[in-house]
């Protein structure tokens, strides 16, 4: 593989995902983690696999999101008010005691990069839930599932990074606790994109704030969704026959 494909991760309907892009979403995911469950979460030989379905999950993320773009920018959302996301980097800066050079240190982003990743959720949440839910928050999982299923369907899909299977007895962070055991197998899309529809369900409901971003983990002995804000986890929440309750 030379050339083009060389510098890409993936393309998603002919649009490329850069390795660039990949390596720094892959960094800050790895961050975070280690800052929840311990700085040994990826070393040994458990540390491999739990890397391994850590980039799984950051290409089939970052997949997503491409999808979602293109179906907000086909429908006519392209852009965000400067003000509303100003509002929201100040929010972030405001909440963390932060201060511009505090946010590449502390949180692995600047605040250009940070207002990009900031736009691109105010335009998936204003096309979600204008022109895709259409105001019906109380079926919005199921309603988005079905949707999504579809969406990704017919899109054209490339992966040109090399991923091994996940197979792992136990994540590090249940060592201690539910004793998932057997082969970890990835979750199924739709059940994936339920867990988190229902996850920012909840965590808007109960917030009143739009905007966040949600991480689906499968440890085996449970359904983990990650609830991330501004680069960091602000709640966590297990999922368990289409309901979510906090950790």
């Amino acid at each position: 593989m030379g050339g083009l494909e060389s510098r890409l991760v993936g393309k998603v309907n002919g649009e490329g995902i850069t390795r660039k892009e990949f390596s720094d979403k892959l960094e800050r995911a790895k961050k975070f983690y280690e800052l929840r469950f311990g700085q040994n979460l990826f070393q040994g030989e458990e540390g491999k696999e739990n890397l391994n379905r850590l980039k799984t999950d950051i290409l089939d993320e970052m997949t997503t999101e491409k999808i979602l773009l293109q179906e907000a920018k086909s429908a006519g959302y392209t852009s965000a008010p400067d003000e509303e996301i100003s509002k929201q980097v100040e929010g972030i800066k405001g909440k963390y005691g932060l201060a511009d050079d505090d946010l590449k240190q502390k949180m692995g982003v600047s605040i250009e990069d940070l207002k990009e990743e900031l736009r691109k959720g105010w335009v998936i949440s204003q096309f979600l839930e204008k022109a895709v839910l259409k105001g019906d928050q109380q079926n919005g999982e199921v309603v988005f599932a079905q949707w999504f299923t579809k969406a990704k369907q017919k899109a054209k899909i490339e992966t040109y990074e090399k991923m091994e299977p996940v197979y792992t007895a136990k994540a590090s962070c249940c060592k201690s606790g539910c004793g998932g055991g057997g082969k970890v197998q990835p979750l199924d899309p739709k059940m994936e994109q339920e867990a988190k529809a229902k996850a920012l369900e909840y965590y808007e409901r109960k917030t009143q704030k739009k905007g966040a971003e949600a991480k689906v983990t499968n440890f085996g002995c449970h359904i983990q969704v990650d609830i991330i804000e501004g680069g960091k986890v602000i709640v966590s929440l297990t999922y368990r026959q289409g309901e979510v309750q906090e950790i």
